[in-house]
């Protein structure tokens, strides 16, 4: 569903962008300049200009600059075109492959709160598919919804309409109310760096064990053996991950994982568990560290 989708972006995106020199009352000389000069809104559209011409090269070098300024159109459109190429394509490595989805990730979340629609489109069918994050249907619902919205009848309404609909049929009556609850409270924003989900191999990384007593206890992670200090990587989803051991407890660990800003608390009963300072303590009901993360809802969110 998603790849014709996407089909469908491209044509309408084909159809439409031959008249954005002209909307913007400037030549394409006068917008190039303006682009040169690093203007984001004049960046965006010389990269569509580029993709008219089916030059993806330029196109995404473009997008990139006016992306990396915080333009949120661009933002959109870059998450996009790597998100096809991450689909669609079939001549690129596991590694590579993973690495686009963590690109996907990251644009279409900036993208999507500050309300742009192919950014909120695409990150609906993210959460509906599950494979570049974990499975959660009430914030697919909530992107979809965001995305019919406004004036215009395009592709992002299409996308957004499709799987929003597609979501309803799986989900339960308090997660449809929940996601109503997130659409209505949700207003435009720049995100923190903070906001973009986390990628689903992040709950590949496992404690599975620990052994001996202080100070030679020792951890065993992914099938490799740490003690405090130690630096190792770990497979996960066909890549290398580095992970280093900060502390190891009585029955828990704390590491740092490459990609993640903030350290992590591995026990056994959870695996990469929430960050620290959203962590409160351990249960005393069993043997195992079971975490409850501060103000965590108890009720089901991904069905």
């Amino acid at each position: 569903m998603l790849r014709h989708v996407l089909f469908i972006f491209l044509i309408v995106l084909g159809c439409r962008v031959s008249s954005l020199a002209q909307a913007t009352g400037k030549s394409l000389v006068e917008i190039k300049a303006a682009a040169e000069a690093g203007d984001p809104a004049a960046q965006d559209v010389l990269a569509q200009q580029y993709m008219q011409r089916s030059d993806t090269k330029q196109a995404e070098l473009w997008y990139r600059k006016a992306a990396d300024q915080g333009y949120a159109p661009a933002q959109g459109k870059l998450g996009n075109m790597l998100l096809m190429r991450s689909s669609q394509s079939y001549n690129i490595t596991a590694p590579e492959r993973v690495a686009l989805g963590h690109e996907v990730i990251m644009w279409a979340t900036l993208a999507a709160n500050q309300g742009d629609k192919r950014g909120q489109a695409d990150l609906a069918g993210v959460y509906f598919e599950g494979k570049l994050v974990k499975q959660d249907l009430i914030e697919a619902y909530k992107w979809g919804d965001l995305a019919t919205q406004g004036l215009s009848y395009d592709v992002t309404t299409i996308t957004g309409t499709t799987i929003r609909d597609n979501v309803i049929l799986k989900m339960s009556s308090s997660q449809i109310a929940e996601a109503q609850k997130r659409v209505a409270a949700f207003k435009p924003h720049k995100p923190d760096k903070n906001e973009p989900p986390e990628p689903s191999w992040v709950k590949q990384i496992k404690l599975s064990g620990l052994t001996g007593a202080p100070p030679n206890r020792v951890a065993i992670i992914n099938n490799k053996t740490f003690s405090t200090g130690d630096t190792a990587t770990v497979k996960v989803d066909e890549q290398t991950i580095t992970v280093r051991c900060l502390e190891i407890r009585e029955k828990s660990v704390m590491v740092i994982i490459q990609g993640l800003d903030k350290p992590r608390e591995l026990s056994r009963l959870f695996s990469a568990s929430l960050p620290v300072h959203q962590q409160t303590g351990l249960s005393s009901r069993s043997d195992s560290a079971q975490w409850r993360p501060a103000g965590l809802n108890t009720h089901d969110h991904n069905g």
